[in-house]
């Protein structure tokens, strides 16, 4: 059957929201992405609760189009809206999807310093000096500035001198000098290095400089002899993948770098909301000219398969499809995957109770570990 199909009905835009400033800050951005479209569409501004309880948003503003909620507590950049407008305005099915390709092509190379700024927060450790180690490889692919991250927290108490936190900026400091002065001389291609040292709780210091400084990407470290378990046991690397949008490169223990030329993409049945999603991949998988393997586990007859938009989104990218009929769970189909494709990197979207969110859940209520050998590329998917 033809794929071709006419959407001639109404298009409606729904904003939901209470008038906070993001609530305002998502109509302004709306109403230029509009504007630039030369779209005459009325935007409805849904304040009511028992109206925004319809909707089953998990937190406002949120932004409906044609019924369909896009985006919710997040507030998204004028580009993206009009992409997203331009896509779903559109005329046909097959319409839509060459669209959606152009969309995937032109936000690449609008998001083309992606990799300008890498963020890699440190504690010194040797955990941490070899994430860093890695950074400074993928900031030498792109020419990044690596902003090297120390924060630190002094906790009262009575008795304690007002000389501790002097001492320990100071004694940061040094460390800092010692981690720049190694790294320096292995620069290359107009990669840079700059430290930063800030005292406060690392999960807001971190998230909050990813936010205002542009960063396309956090780089870290994980703890302990169990590859990525830190990663969802609640230390500071959760507590950063759980509160920021920035993709995060999670380094397993000791991990050595390697040159990036196969990736394992897993997936589950959900969509891609916006290129801007996978652009982190899509980027990563040109420099290195990787191969992505794209991964899902079939659960029976309720799955939908891998959605369109995965492919759509990997345009341009070498990648093929691959699906597991298994009943092992899915941290060892991923694992297995890995190793038999010999992949060097595993890219995951999280979403809230998505995919990642239930490796996660699994990996508690089974006292697993979630062991990937090789380092894990989280993006976020909140759309």
């Amino acid at each position: 059957m033809s794929k071709e199909k006419v959407y001639d009905a109404e298009p409606s835009i729904e904003l939901l929201g209470i008038g906070s400033s993001k609530h305002r800050q998502m109509k302004a951005n709306l109403q230029r992405a509009l504007s630039e479209l030369s779209l005459d569409i009325p935007i409805r501004e849904i304040t009511d609760i028992d109206e925004l309880m319809r909707y089953e948003v998990a937190g406002i503003p949120a932004l409906a189009v044609n019924g369909q909620v896009l985006f919710q507590q997040v507030v998204p950049s004028v580009e993206d809206l009009s992409i997203v407008l331009k896509v779903l305005l559109s005329g046909s099915v097959n319409q839509k999807e060459e669209m959606l390709r152009q969309a995937a092509l032109t936000s690449l190379n609008q998001r083309g310093n992606l990799m300008k700024n890498i963020l890699v927060p440190t504690d010194f450790s040797p955990n941490a000096e070899n994430a860093l180690l890695y950074a400074v490889e993928i900031a030498n692919k792109f020419g990044s500035k690596i902003t090297l991250l120390n924060t630190f927290k002094v906790y009262s108490s009575a008795g304690m001198f007002l000389s501790v936190e002097s001492y320990m900026e100071k004694d940061a400091a040094q460390q800092m000098l010692d981690a720049m002065k190694q790294v320096e001389p292995m620069l290359r291609g107009g990669a840079s290095i700059e430290s930063k040292i800030s005292r406060g709780e690392a999960v807001p210091v971190i998230t909050g400089l990813a936010k205002t400084g542009d960063y396309g990407l956090i780089i870290m470290g994980t703890q302990g002899a169990s590859g990525l378990k830190e990663v969802f046991t609640g230390s500071i690397t959760n507590g950063v993948m759980k509160a920021t949008q920035t993709p995060i490169l999670a380094i397993p223990n000791e991990y050595a770098f390697r040159p990036i030329d196969t990736i394992v993409f897993a997936v589950d049945e959900e969509g891609i909301s916006h290129p801007g999603i996978t652009s982190a991949l899509v980027k990563i998988a040109r420099a290195f000219e990787a191969k992505v393997h794209v991964f899902h586990q079939d659960i029976g007859s309720r799955d939908d398969g891998i959605d369109p938009t995965v492919d759509i989104f990997l345009d341009g990218v070498g990648h093929s499809f691959h699906y597991e009929l298994d009943e092992q769970n899915i941290n060892e189909s991923i694992n297995s995957f890995v190793k038999d494709y010999q992949a060097n990197l595993l890219c995951m979207v999280r979403r809230r109770r998505g995919f990642l969110e239930e490796v996660f859940h699994v990996s508690a209520t089974t006292r697993e570990v979630f062991n990937s050998p090789v380092p894990l590329l989280i993006l976020h998917d909140e759309g």
